[in-house]
């Protein structure tokens, strides 16, 4: 597999990311940004494409080269990715966002088309490296209402928050409950979206 500084995305499928970032930009200006960092996962699991700038992005959070020949998912992605194409299909969200890092987002899309169906991830970095905690700060989180959060930006199931957080899932489902009304939210992608600072929209598309 070759690493490619550019990636396909079909016509109809669309990528908040994209839409948001500098629309207006005048050519002149916009040529000089920086592309995005992308990968794309197939249908089983495996890196179908990425650009040098994600193989970067990934290889400062593993600390290690990532052999993108053999196409396999490093750690940090390996349990994400299939969550992510769960909560996808499972939800019909056109988006979804998990993070990384404290300070790098992972948001994901479908992309349809004759061979299959494949995950699009954008990496990005949250604009402040504290924005996380002083978004938890801001809302008046209890400090096991924060765990659930970190949890959630992660992309972990109810299922899965109980199981790192030693609760019940009922339990989690209660400090969810909680979690949304101080919020004033009512989906995880619009927690997502105050925790990190952007509009539901980006995340939603």
């Amino acid at each position: 597999m070759r690493v490619h500084n550019y990636m396909v995305v079909q016509p109809d499928v669309r990528m908040p990311a994209l839409e948001h970032a500098n629309a207006s930009l005048p050519l002149g200006q916009a040529k000089h940004r920086n592309m995005p960092a992308v990968l794309i996962v197939d249908q089983q699991n495996l890196i179908a494409l990425v650009n040098s700038r994600a193989v970067k992005m990934l290889r400062d959070i593993c600390g290690a080269e990532i052999d993108v020949q053999r196409a396999a998912l490093p750690p940090v992605l390996a349990a994400l990715v299939p969550e992510l194409r769960a909560k996808l299909r499972e939800r019909m969200d056109t988006a979804a966002a998990a993070l990384l890092t404290v300070d790098i987002c992972a948001r994901a899309c479908l992309l349809g088309g004759d061979a299959g169906q494949h995950v699009m991830l954008l990496f990005e970095r949250v604009q402040r490296k504290d924005a996380v905690q002083s978004n938890l700060e801001r809302y008046a989180l209890t400090p096991r209402e924060c765990d659930v959060v970190n949890c959630v930006l992660y992309g972990c199931s109810n299922r899965r928050i109980a199981d790192q957080l030693f609760l019940a899932e009922h339990t989690v489902e209660d400090h969810l409950k909680r979690i949304f009304i101080k919020l004033g939210v009512r989906t995880r992608t619009a927690l997502a979206a105050k925790i990190l600072g952007w509009r539901e929209s980006n995340l939603a598309g």
